[in-house]
Order: structure tokens, then C-alpha cells, then sequence
């Protein structure tokens, strides 16, 4: 490659805040795509806190790393690479992005080619394989922005007038000159870079993309728009969107770039009007994402005050038409009381942050909600109500409240793998490489990843077998959307290290029509990256000081679930049973001693129709006797006879989180990873996600057997 007085052929500046494994995906992937070409490569960490640089520094000893001490902004820590930068090119770009083997070269061949050329970039694309409108982009003169703020550039979006803030007009594959670049990756020539002095640092954030393309288009050169090659981005994984810091940044950046550029050519009277559209789409842009962030204690608070609001009304009899002049003072006091403890609850178990699918946090929430309120009013004699109002008050809301996070882990296309969903997510693996068994074991490691890896898809040129780790090869990547969706496929994960990035975005693209959640496992499969998240693969070591499982009031809830459930079901059951016991008599079929283990080294017999399954509804009736009795559990070991290595003591049970799990893990190991993670994370919803997945799910229930 030609060095032209520069000792570099491209520089690389990238700006880390907090997105460590995104960067480490990005610096992957330019390595990859890195061929002849000589690089330099720099990362000004704005001030991370979440380990950066020691986790960086020494995977990547080649890159030069700039520590500030606080968080510079995106403008001015950019300078800081601008000034010191060696290559003929420059290329800004975003940590959280990945770009293609051919990224590099085909830019630098491009701008060898056009010496007009300021500046370029290329194709982007969101992470579910959509074309990112914000690959070119217009100058954003006021009307432009007025007809996006509008909506006119939807209504009209073959329209270059109306549609003409992100070129809408424009094919996504056509070539041509721009206006704008997206922020997230500017190649630019260096000389021009410098002479320009990179960015406005009066920018701190947003804004400076447009402000330093606007200054290009003076000096004579073209900004042009390569959509040869692409890159996918995950946006808003450098920078959280919804607070109020990035409405105020946002929404000056807009400002600051219309009076540098633009207020000498309009009146007064149309500053004034610029000014307060800003400021108006400011606070409609700040109140919608609030609202967007309150709606879902906004929807709680509903739904107990209004089963609180019925309750009042059944219990006193009020009549709907007179209900205003009928509710009284201690009612709206109630109702005051119940938002204001609920509301502190919250926060404390963080029920809308990462608590937000949590059935045991909001059940905590709402029963330490109506305690304070049956405590207060207690002492407030001129506030008291009923008591049975209360009561159901507090059972009704547990139900609704527990029943819309159920519904909410049961989303089907959810991105995330957590537990507590009945139907597992449809996972598919795309690559088959000599990590791929690992891969494979890592992820059935995972035991709170509630997924089913329905398949493999292999490379075109990949020596076919048929499973690997006894899950099947079901096809090669030319026919993926067509395998995904005869597959019925939630997620796909590509293993990075077996395809290349050019072909992961190619196959993006091809399933942006269809609802599947892309994925990327890095070659060193510490963790998948995908769209708002990282899943981590390699296990944090744990020192529990006290298992959950073991604990006074974890035990006190278990039986009490035990019991009454076990109880109804023997009651409700009971005429079913003699009957069938009556029949069994007569066909001259007794019970048989089941031996089952209890413990290490002492086991207990159960009485039991063999075989089991021929008997299985009339067996568990008689387990569940079992269960009412105390010497069971309906969620717990396996009922086994003998076994050779037990993790961890804990009581036999119907089923079990590694019962319901036998059918996709196959090793010893993990199997006993389930039983270790159930009783380190016990809770009551654990039991009840475990007996809504052996219902309704495809949970398993294990027999009494001999071995384990």
C-alpha cells in the first residue's frame, strides 16, 4: 500500500465509555478485516468504570490506549486521536460496531481512487439486519427537520422535499455524494482532517458529525456514500437515550449548529421560532420517554387502586352513580397510602430496573405495601376500613401483578434467555468450526438461560455430519432464512470465529423480514453480544455464605406451597383414587416398594403401581400424597435409588429444575449445575416457574428409577 509522506495507511480513532465487549468485538473484527494494510489504531477511554482498559490492555497489546480521567465528550476525545494520528487515512468510528473483512480496503481503495473525496462512508445496518437511515444523512435546516418532526417524510417518503432528511429518496445500495455522515463511522483523509482541527469541542456529544460534514462541503471536497461494503451498528449502546442529560445535550447540539450556521440568514422573529421548536420538541421528546419509563408502575398503581376502588365499593355498596359523592376521605387516603409505600418498595427491589420480569419482587413489594397500610391505618383510627377489603385487596393484586410478568417472560420473540418462561426460545447455532462443542457445552452450562438449541447450520463448504454434541446439522447458511423460519427460530447465534463478518451481515440482511434476534459469539466465547445486551459464558465464581434453599422462610414458603397445593389436589382427587383402586383390585394388581434416596446415604420406600407409566396419573396422586405428608416436595431431587455424586442435599421432589431440563443437556456435569443453581438461587417463583414448565411446558417429570 502507498504511504504517501504519511508512515501509516490508516488510522483508526475509537471512543470507549463503558462498552468493553462491544469494543472487544470491533478490534476483532478489524483485525480481521486488517489484510495488507498498515494500521494504527487508537482507544481514548472517556473515564469507563466498568473495567476497560484492564480488560482491553492486554487482549490487544497493539492499540494505543489514552486514559482520560474524565468523560471528555465525543468531540473532544476524538481530537485528542486527531492531533496524534500517523495515517493517510482516518477512520472515526463507534466501539459499538462491526465491520466487514473488506471494510478497510474497499474505503481506502475508494478514496485513493476519488481525490475529491473529503470524506466517506459506508452502509449500516441495525442489528436485526435493517438498513440504518442513518448511514447519509441531509443537512438539517429548519424546514428539513420540521417535516421529519411532522411526520411528512413517512406520509411522502419518495418526496426529496419532505423526505429529505435522511435521504429517503435515495435507494440504500445507491452510491453518490452526501450531505452527512453518520458519526459512528466518517473515513476521512487525514491532511483534510487535521486542516478542519476535527471537531467542534463545543459539541459535546451530538451534533459534531453534522457540524464537521457541513465544514467538509465548504472547502471544496465531497463527502461520498459507499454502500459496497457495511458495518452493522448497535446504536445506543455508547450512550442511554432515556434521561433528561441527553434531551438537554440533544436538543443545545441542534441549537448550537443553527446559530453557527445558520442564524445570519434569518430574522429575528425566525431565530425566536427556531429556538422555541427546539425547546417545545425538547420537552414532548423528555415527557414521552418519561412516560415510556413510568408507564409500567403507572399500569401497576391502576390495577391495585382499582381493585381497591371495587373492593370499597362492593364491601360499603355504593352505587356507581353516586360514587363520587359516596367515596370518602379515608378511601382516597388509602389509595394515597398504598401509591406512596409502593412506589419506595419499588425502588428498594429495583422492581422497574433489573427486577422489572420479577414475580418474587413484586410479590415481596405488594405484600409489605398492604402490611404498612393495614400497620398505619391501624393507628389512624379515622382512617380504618375492612379488613376483608384488605385481604382480598392484597391476593387479587399479587395475582394481576404476578400474572403480567408471567405474560411478559412469556413474550415469544423476548430477547433475553432468562428463566420463568414456559415455552423456551428456539435457539439456532450458524458455524461450525473447532470451537463449536464448546460453544455448545457453554451455553447448556448456562442453567438460567431457558432456551432449546433446535439445530446447527454449517458453512457451504463444511465436511457434513449429522450432530454435533447430539444436536442435528440441519442445513448450510445459502438456505438460512428459509431453515429459520421452517424452524421456527427466536434467536440465531453466529460463532465469529467460523464466519466472516462480510457474510454474518449478508445473512442479516436476508432475515430483517423475519422476527429472529441476531447474535455474535466471539472467537473467544467469554459472551454473546447482541442488540441492548451481553450474556456472559464463562461463569463468575460465587461464595455463598448461606444458600437461599436453606434459609427459615424460604423452607416456612416452600411447605405452605407444599401443603395446600398437595392438599386440594388429595381432596379433589380422592373419589378418582378409591375408584381406581377398586379396579386395580380387581384385576388383581397390588403395589410395589419403591426405594428412593433421601439423602447421601439413607433412602426411603414409597408404594407405588408398576410399571409407571402405565400408572403414571394414579402414581403421582399417590406422590402427591407423599408431598402433603412432608417426605416429598413438588419441586426438588430427583426420585432416584441410587446415585453417585450429589451436589448438594435437598428434599426429593415430583419434579425439578433439572428434570424439566434432562432433554437438552446430556452431560453428568451439567446436570448437576441445575441442581446447584436452584438451590443458590431459590426462591418461591422458582418453584412455580419449574411447576408452570412441567404443566404447560415441555418440562419433564423423571420417575422413580435406579440410577441417576
Amino acid at each position: 500500500m502507498s504511504k504517501n509522506h504519511s508512515s501509516k495507511d490508516i488510522s483508526i480513532i475509537i471512543v470507549n465509555y463503558n462498552v468493553k465487549e462491544y469494543l472487544a468485538n470491533l478490534l476483532q473484527s478489524i483485525n480481521k478485516a486488517k489484510r495488507e494494510l498498515d494500521l494504527e489504531i487508537i482507544v481514548i477511554d472517556n473515564a469507563s468504570s466498568d473495567g476497560s482498559i484492564e480488560y482491553l490492555k492486554p487482549r490487544y497489546p497493539n492499540v494505543h490506549f489514552i486514559e482520560n480521567e474524565y468523560n471528555a465528550g465525543f468531540g473532544k476525545a476524538n481530537n485528542q486521536g486527531i492531533k496524534i494520528v500517523k495515517g493517510k487515512y482516518t477512520l472515526l468510528i463507534n466501539p459499538d460496531t462491526l465491520i466487514s473483512e473488506d471494510t478497510l480496503t474497499v474505503m481506502f481503495n475508494h478514496m485513493e481512487v476519488h481525490s475529491q473525496t473529503g470524506a466517506a462512508g459506508c452502509k449500516m445496518l441495525n442489528p436485526d439486519g435493517s438498513f440504518a437511515p442513518e448511514s447519509r444523512r441531509s443537512i438539517p435546516t429548519p424546514f428539513t427537520s420540521l417535516w421529519k418532526v411532522l411526520g411528512l417524510n413517512k406520509i411522502f417518503s419518495s418526496s426529496r422535499t419532505f423526505n429529505n432528511y435522511y435521504l429517503g429518496w435515495m435507494d440504500e445500495n445507491e452510491a453518490g455524494q452526501v450531505p452527512v455522515l453518520s458519526g459512528a463511522f466518517m473515513f476521512f483523509r487525514t491532511r483534510l482532517l487535521k486542516e478542519l482541527t476535527g471537531f467542534d469541542e463545543r459539541f459535546f456529544m451530538y451534533g459534531e458529525d453534522i457540524d464537521l460534514c457541513y465544514r467538509v462541503g465548504k472547502t471544496g471536497y465531497v463527502i461520498d456514500y459507499v454502500p459496497v461494503t457495511s458495518i452493522i451498528h448497535y446504536k445506543g449502546e455508547s450512550t442511554k437515550k432515556e434521561n433528561l442529560d441527553y434531551v438537554i445535550t440533544f436538543n443545545k447540539a441542534m441549537y448550537l449548529f443553527f446559530e453557527k450556521h445558520y442564524s445570519y440568514a434569518y430574522t429575528f422573529f425566525i431565530r425566536i421560532f427556531v429556538l422555541m421548536g427546539i425547546i417545545i420538541r425538547g420537552i414532548t421528546s423528555y415527557i414521552s420517554t418519561l412516560f415510556k419509563r413510568t408507564q409500567d408502575v403507572i399500569v401497576d398503581l391502576g390495577i391495585i387502586n382499582l381493585i381497591l376502588g371495587v373492593l370499597f365499593m362492593f364491601r360499603y355498596e355504593m352505587s356507581f352513580g353516586n360514587i363520587f359523592s359516596e367515596y370518602k376521605l379515608g378511601y382516597l387516603f388509602v389509595h394515597a397510602l398504598v401509591c406512596v409505600l409502593f412506589i419506595s418498595l419499588s425502588k428498594y427491589y429495583d422492581l422497574y430496573g433489573k427486577n422489572k420480569d420479577s414475580i418474587a419482587s413484586v410479590i415481596k413489594t405488594v405484600i409489605i405495601t398492604f402490611a404498612g397500610v393495614a400497620l398505619i391505618t391501624f393507628f389512624l383510627r379515622d382512617f380504618a376500613f375492612s379488613r376483608l377489603v384488605l385481604f382480598t385487596g392484597l391476593f387479587l393484586s399479587i395475582a394481576s401483578l404476578a400474572l403480567i410478568r408471567f405474560i411478559s417472560k412469556n413474550q415469544i420473540h423476548s430477547n433475553r434467555l432468562h428463566l420463568g418462561k414456559i415455552k423456551p426460545i428456539r435457539l439456532m447455532l450458524v458455524g461450525v468450526d473447532d470451537k463449536t462443542v464448546d460453544l455448545i457445552r457453554k451455553i447448556r452450562s448456562k442453567v438460567a438461560w431457558n432456551y432449546e438449541i433446535v439445530g446447527i447450520i454449517a458453512q457451504n463448504d463444511q465436511d457434513w455430519v449429522d450432530e454435533i454434541e447430539k444436536v442435528s446439522i440441519v442445513g448450510k447458511v445459502k438456505h438460512i432464512a428459509d431453515l429459520a423460519r421452517f424452524q421456527k427460530v427466536d434467536q440465531l447465534i453466529f460463532s465469529a470465529g467460523s464466519i466472516s463478518n462480510k457474510e454474518i451481515l449478508n445473512m442479516m440482511s436476508q432475515l430483517q423480514n423475519q422476527r429472529v434476534v441476531c447474535k455474535v459469539a466471539p472467537d473467544s466465547l467469554d459472551y454473546i453480544i447482541g442488540k441492548s445486551n451481553i450474556e456472559y459464558l464463562t461463569d463468575i465464581p460465587v461464595v455463598d455464605v448461606e444458600l437461599p434453599y436453606g434459609t427459615a422462610w424460604n423452607q416456612f414458603l416452600k411447605r405452605n406451597l407444599d401443603f395446600w397445593l398437595s392438599l386440594i389436589i388429595v381432596v379433589l382427587g380422592a373419589p378418582f383414587y378409591f375408584v381406581a383402586k377398586i379396579v386395580k383390585l380387581f384385576q388383581g394388581k397390588s403395589k410395589s416398594k419403591i426405594w428412593y434416596l433421601v439423602s447421601k446415604n439413607k433412602k426411603e420406600c414409597i408404594n407405588l403401581y408398576l410399571p409407571f407409566e402405565e400408572n403414571s396419573w394414579l402414581n403421582r396422586y399417590l406422590l402427591i400424597t407423599h408431598i402433603c405428608r412432608g417426605r416429598l416436595s413438588f419441586v426438588g431431587a430427583p426420585l432416584v435409588a441410587e446415585r453417585k455424586n450429589i451436589p448438594v442435599y435437598y428434599k426429593p421432589g415430583l419434579t425439578g429444575l433439572r428434570q424439566i431440563n434432562e432433554k437438552r443437556v446430556f452431560r453428568e456435569e451439567e446436570k448437576e449445575k441445575y441442581e446447584m443453581y436452584y438451590v443458590q438461587n431459590y426462591s418461591i417463583a422458582m418453584d412455580l416457574h419449574v411447576l408452570f414448565n412441567t404443566i404447560f411446558g415441555k418440562g419433564v417429570s423423571v420417575p422413580i428409577s435406579g440410577k441417576a
